[in-house]
């Protein structure tokens, strides 16, 4: 059993090398040391790119605060990698040791460790943009929506702003509130309320504030937040539809630039499992990207990269 076990990582180790042959990639670099906690990336780019800077996507794992290896999002780091962009895979501080808003100072540490990196990694420091599932939409989500006034940036790599162009929020919490208000109490919404609430509950709120505001990205919108695109699939029962469709219509009322695609009798992590859906979702945030100052929707920097169908096809709103 033990060798049928090593065998099975050999086989998924070189799976996976042959899959990156067109990419260059350098893993577990250091970006931070909050409280003696070492957070590492990975950095993914093409072998062949041209000589100008590209732009920069700060890829952000899901997995409930709790876990989840910082390639967890992997397709979507490698076709990004060969459509033109720089990624940067990160790890942040996690459950149970760490709840809010540890994680979010460390996201935004990361940001501004690619941007002061910016020459060494041929990175636009001005192009630099957030992407994220679950857990991780919650913080690309909050990239986006909040500045340094709002007291989140922490301690690590200062003297470079966490600014961000853009966000990609894949069936993200956004608006934490949704657990406390739960309609039906079942017991899945009762195990979802304690469990957001003990992530909240030592987040340093100010006195009489409601933590699940406070640890809410969209609590944060205002005019000059970052466009945001909003994915969700109407049959999630992790992370509510209502999140993004709220959030969505709230930065409309703000003005600012968002967009919402939603995925009839689809779960959470939809995309793991249906692949052309994936593809065709991917084409479109390729577009929003590249309407925000990202790269070309059909760069390919990569013969591997993916081909994707026309965006008008792409999915139901």
């Amino acid at each position: 059993m033990k060798r049928a076990h090593q065998l099975a990582w050999i086989f998924l180790a070189c799976a996976l090398s042959s899959c990156l042959h067109d990419l260059q990639v350098d893993r577990r670099i250091p970006y931070a040391r909050p409280e003696g906690h070492q957070l590492r990336l990975n950095v993914y780019q093409a072998e062949k790119r041209p000589p100008e800077p590209l732009p920069a996507i700060v890829a952000i794992h899901g997995g409930a605060w709790l876990h989840g290896p910082r390639v967890q999002q992997w397709w979507y780091i490698h076709e990004f990698a060969r459509r033109g962009y720089v990624v940067f895979a990160v790890d942040y501080r996690t459950l149970p040791r760490h709840g809010f808003p540890h994680c979010l100072h460390d996201v935004k540490s990361a940001v501004r460790w690619v941007r002061l990196h910016a020459d060494e990694y041929g990175v636009d420091p001005e192009r630099i943009y957030a992407f994220g599932a679950s857990a991780g939409g919650h913080l690309a989500a909050f990239l986006a929506t909040t500045d340094p006034l709002d007291g989140f940036e922490g301690d690590e790599n200062l003297g470079a702003s966490s600014e961000i162009g853009a966000a990609i929020s894949l069936y993200g919490a956004v608006d934490l509130t949704k657990y406390r208000d739960a309609s039906r109490l079942n017991i899945v919404e009762i195990f979802q309320r304690w469990y957001i609430w003990h992530f909240v509950k030592n987040s340093g709120c100010p006195e009489g504030e409601d933590p699940f505001v406070y640890a809410s990205p969209i609590s944060y919108a205002r005019p000059s937040s970052k466009p945001i695109f909003f994915v969700h699939g109407k049959s999630d029962f992790l992370v509510q539809l209502e999140q993004s469709v709220d959030a969505h219509a709230r930065l409309q009322e703000l003005g600012v630039p968002t967009e919402l695609v939603l995925f009839d009798n689809r779960g959470h992590g939809f995309d793991y499992i249906f692949r052309a859906e994936r593809r065709r979702l991917f084409a479109q945030m390729l577009r929003f990207l590249e309407t925000h100052g990202g790269a070309l929707a059909d760069t390919k920097l990569s013969p591997r990269a993916t081909a994707l169908p026309d965006v008008d096809e792409v999915c139901n709103e």
